[in-house]
């Protein structure tokens, strides 16, 4: 394996970046010949010919580089510029680079690839980062991240519900998380009428998955992770290119365990619970019809207009039965409505509380961040479209104001416990096919969370 050196740099002309060259004039012909300036993220490979300490050189220009996504970005791009096996060394004495930790872990998470269902696997040429520029907290979020996309990338012919259980149990097997695994007839007992109604087209049985790290901390955090396997829109059925990206659906339950995950492994000093429903969303002679009126857990009725509305309905559940313990803060994250990504693109995180000092707070906390998000408001004049005739509420507000609706309808199920819903249908998928996030599963959502749970510790 050979070596490989980064030299970042932000101005060529800098007479200290000469003195790493046997000779000042044979470099200045190089850059000139091709074409490197030392503008916004230019990379040049110098061979080691040129380089006093005989290592081939990657010079990364960080002119412009403001924030970790850029930072962070430019580590993947600089992954795919590599194309021979080697260890990887950093040299940053010619310039101040403040981001260099988001840079290392776009380099990792560049890494990443799904061939699992490839008959010939792709390849890639392995490297190295050596130990003094990789630290602990990097690769377990690496790791964080290629769990939560391994689960979305798969296939719901294989990702049953006891897949998804077998996954998690192997995630947290080495840390001090607890598992509970509630079953169909204990979510019947317990009154979960949105997770069974939405359940009961399947013949996959539904489960609520329980997970708590830090039992015993004064500062609590319950997590709800929406856990549609697949989603066929029921009876209100998506169009066959609508449904061809629904295996992702459950994007927001990997992700709250992956925030579990990484609490745990960084020793947070806050408890942290987290609840998954796992259901899948089926159209057959025994699923939910629109019309429907379930009976939830906090025994509030819900008049079901449009199946394709069903994580909300399960989320309700979820956020009813864990606002029950009253914990200090109540969050919750999924996939949940496209109106969230027709609002803000496809690269940025929707935001609700019922707190607004909260939604700033997770906001800030992310600002300049590998991840982007934007607080959105719980409109209360907007309840009324959430009204029915026949129930409490219905589960659908109509076309505008979509996400909107939905988080005011989630936010009948938090029984006045701080709140905050984080809406990713868009960044949860990535649609393009590029070096720090490749067609599919992303991760979204497990460093914002981690960020923000960090203030709270």
């Amino acid at each position: 394996m050979t070596e490989l050196s980064i030299l970042f740099v932000n101005d060529i002309n800098n007479e200290k970046l000469l003195t790493y060259f046997v000779n000042d004039d044979e470099i200045k012909d190089y850059f000139k010949i091709h074409n490197f300036n030392g503008k916004k993220k230019e990379m040049l490979l110098v061979p080691k010919q040129y380089l006093k300490d005989s290592k081939d050189t990657l010079l990364i220009s960080i002119s412009e580089i403001s924030n970790d996504f850029d930072a962070c970005y430019l580590g993947a791009v600089a992954r795919t510029k590599i194309n021979s096996e080697c260890n990887i060394t950093y040299e940053t004495g010619l310039v101040d680079f403040s981001q260099v930790e988001s840079f290392t872990l776009g380099m990792l998470l560049s890494g990443y690839k799904f061939d699992k269902y490839l008959s010939k696997k792709n390849d890639s040429e392995e490297i190295t980062l050596d130990k003094s520029i990789v630290k602990s907290e990097q690769q377990i979020t690496r790791d964080a991240i290629y769990f939560v996309r391994d689960l979305v990338n798969t296939p719901t012919l294989d990702k049953t519900p006891e897949y998804f259980i077998d996954e998690v149990k192997k995630l947290i097997q080495n840390e001090d998380i607890s598992l509970d695994i509630h079953n169909k007839e204990w979510l019947q007992n317990e009154g979960f009428g949105g997770v069974i109604g939405v359940s009961q087209g399947s013949a996959k049985e539904p489960y609520l998955l329980v997970g708590e790290y830090n039992k015993s901390a004064k500062f609590k955090v319950s997590i709800i992770g929406k856990g549609v396997l697949f989603d066929t829109g029921g009876y209100s059925l998506k169009s066959p290119s609508g449904m061809e990206t629904m295996k992702t659906d459950m994007a927001g339950a990997a992700t709250a365990w992956g925030i579990i995950k990484l609490a745990a492994s960084f020793k947070l000093n806050i408890g942290v619970k987290v609840f998954t429903p796992l259901v899948e969303n089926m159209v057959s002679s025994t699923a939910i019809r629109p019309g429907d009126v379930l009976t939830m857990r906090n025994k509030k009725t819900i008049e079901v207009l449009n199946t394709d509305a069903e994580g909300r309905l399960i989320m309700a559940d979820a956020l009813a039965y864990a606002s029950e313990e009253n914990p200090n803060l109540l969050c919750d994250v999924a996939t949940l409505t496209g109106a969230s990504y027709v609002a803000l693109g496809l690269d940025i995180g929707a935001v609700f509380s019922n707190d607004m000092s909260i939604a700033n707070n997770f906001v800030d906390a992310n600002r300049n961040g590998i991840e982007s998000y934007h607080a959105l408001p719980l409109f209360k004049s907007y309840k009324k479209l959430v009204k029915s005739d026949i129930a409490d509420l219905k589960n659908t507000g109509g076309r505008f104001g979509g996400a909107i609706t939905a988080a005011l309808i989630l936010e009948e199920f938090v029984n006045d416990v701080p709140w905050i819903h984080l809406d990713m249908a868009g960044p949860a998928r990535s649609r393009n096919n590029d070096p720090l996030t490749p067609t599919g599963g992303t991760g979204f959502g497990v460093i914002g969370f981690i960020n923000f749970l960090k203030t709270l510790s």
